[in-house]
C-alpha cells in the first residue's frame, strides 16, 4: 500500500500541484500521498451503491472520513472515493460488497446530490435504534439488564441475550427479579472469602524442616455483591472446574510476587536460598460466602498448637493502611517544611552573618579607642 498513489494525489499531480504547493483543502498525509483535511470531509455528502445518502457530519459520515482499508490489492479510503461502510441493512449477499470481504461493508462515493433525510442512512439507523430499544424493553420489561445486548456487532440482529453472572456483579445489578431467569434475587450484600495455605519444605543435608502458614479471610471481590450473584458465581465455577488442571474454583488468587517466585523455584530448580532441597505449595481452601469475615478463635488456637502460623487478611490490610498513613504524614511534614522554608527571606542567613561580622568589627574599634 505504501507504494501506491491514491486518486487524489494523482489528480493533483496532473494539475501541476506539488508537495510544497497544493490547495488548502488537502495536506501532505505521508511521505508520498495527499489527504483530505478533516474539516473538509465533514462537508462531503456520501452515497452508498444502493443510493442512500450519508451526511459528512453524522456518525456514519465521520466513520467514512476515517475509513482506511487495504484488501486484495485495493485501497479503500476517502481519497480514492471508495471508503467502506457497514451495510445499514446487513445484507450479506449484496452484490456491491467486495468479493471475499469478511465484513458486510460496501464502498461509498462522494455525490453532488442534495442531502435528504428521508433517503439517508441516518434515517435507517434511527429506525433500527428505535426498534432495538422497543425489543430491549419487551425483553427486560423496562428494567436495565447487562445480560441483554442491544447490538451484537457484525453477526446481524439487534438484540441478544448473553447471561453472565460476572456482568451482573460488575454492573452491580439491583433488579429484585432476574430479567433472564424470572427468579427473585437476594440483594443482601456479601462476599466470597477464602483461606490460603502456604507450605515450605526445606532440607539441608539430612535435616528436613516443614513450615505452614495460613492466611485467613481473603476477599474475592473488592466490594460486596448480591448474595444471589455470589451463589451463582460459585456454582458456575464449580461446574466448570476441571480437577486435572485446576486445584480450586478461584483461578486467580491473590498471589504475591514472592509466592510466584517461590513456586517457580519449587517447580523447576528444587533449590532456593542455599537449601539442598526446596518445595513450596500454595493452596486455596475453605471457600465460603459470608457477609463479613468472622474469626474462629478456637480453630486459630488449634492451628497454632499444631505449629501453623495463622495470619488474618484484615490484620494485614490494617498494617498496610497504617504504613500508608505514616508515609503520607511524613510526606506532608516534609512538604510543610519546604513551604515554610520558601517563605523565609532567601538571604537571611547571609544578613545574620554580616551583622555578626559588623558587631565584631565594632567591638575591635572600641577596644582600640
Amino acid at each position: 500500500m505504501s507504494d501506491q498513489l491514491n486518486a487524489l494525489t494523482q489528480h493533483l499531480y496532473e494539475q501541476g500541484y506539488t508537495r510544497e504547493h497544493h490547495p488548502d483543502t488537502v495536506y501532505w498525509s505521508d511521505w508520498q500521498n495527499f489527504g483530505y483535511k478533516w474539516e473538509v470531509m465533514l462537508g462531503f455528502t456520501w452515497e452508498t451503491p444502493c443510493g442512500l445518502l450519508i451526511e459528512g457530519q453524522s456518525g456514519a459520515g465521520r466513520s467514512l472520513a476515517s475509513s482506511d482499508v487495504f484488501y486484495q490489492h485495493v485501497w479503500y479510503c476517502p481519497e480514492n472515493d471508495n471508503p467502506l461502510m457497514l451495510c445499514p441493512h446487513g445484507r450479506k449477499n449484496c452484490e456491491h460488497i467486495p468479493k471475499g470481504l469478511p465484513l458486510v461493508m460496501c464502498p461509498c462515493h462522494q455525490t453532488q446530490r442534495s442531502y435528504v433525510y428521508e433517503c439517508s442512512v441516518e434515517k435507517i439507523e434511527a429506525e433500527q435504534t428505535k426498534e432495538a430499544h422497543r425489543e430491549y424493553m419487551e425483553i427486560t420489561g423496562g428494567s436495565y439488564c447487562a445480560c441483554v445486548v442491544n447490538h451484537n456487532g457484525y453477526a446481524g440482529g439487534r438484540c441478544e441475550i448473553k447471561y453472565d453472572v460476572a456482568m451482573c456483579i460488575q454492573c452491580q445489578c439491583k433488579n429484585p427479579v432476574c430479567v433472564i431467569h424470572k427468579q427473585p434475587r437476594d440483594l443482601s450484600k456479601v462476599n466470597i472469602f477464602y483461606d490460603v495455605r502456604r507450605t515450605w519444605i526445606t532440607r539441608i543435608g539430612f535435616l528436613e524442616e516443614k513450615e505452614v502458614e495460613v492466611t485467613k479471610g481473603l476477599k474475592l471481590f473488592k466490594r460486596p455483591v448480591a448474595r444471589t450473584d455470589a451463589e451463582i458465581w460459585l456454582k458456575t465455577r464449580e461446574a466448570k472446574r476441571n480437577p486435572l488442571t485446576s486445584q480450586s474454583v478461584i483461578e486467580q488468587p491473590k498471589k504475591t510476587p514472592e509466592d510466584r517466585r517461590q513456586e517457580y523455584f519449587s517447580k523447576h530448580h528444587r533449590k532456593y536460598s542455599g537449601y539442598d532441597y526446596f518445595e513450596f505449595h500454595y493452596e486455596v481452601e475453605n471457600i465460603r460466602i459470608a457477609r463479613s469475615e468472622q474469626r474462629d478463635l478456637l480453630q486459630d488456637l488449634q492451628d497454632t498448637a499444631e505449629g501453623i502460623e495463622v495470619v488474618h487478611a484484615i490484620d494485614l490490610d490494617k498494617t498496610t493502611a497504617a504504613k500508608k498513613r505514616a508515609a503520607r504524614a511524613r510526606r506532608q511534614k516534609l512538604k510543610a517544611k519546604k513551604a515554610q522554608k520558601a517563605l523565609l527571606p532567601p538571604k537571611k542567613s547571609e544578613e545574620i552573618e554580616q551583622f555578626s561580622l559588623f558587631q565584631s568589627e565594632l567591638g575591635s574599634k572600641t577596644i582600640k579607642q
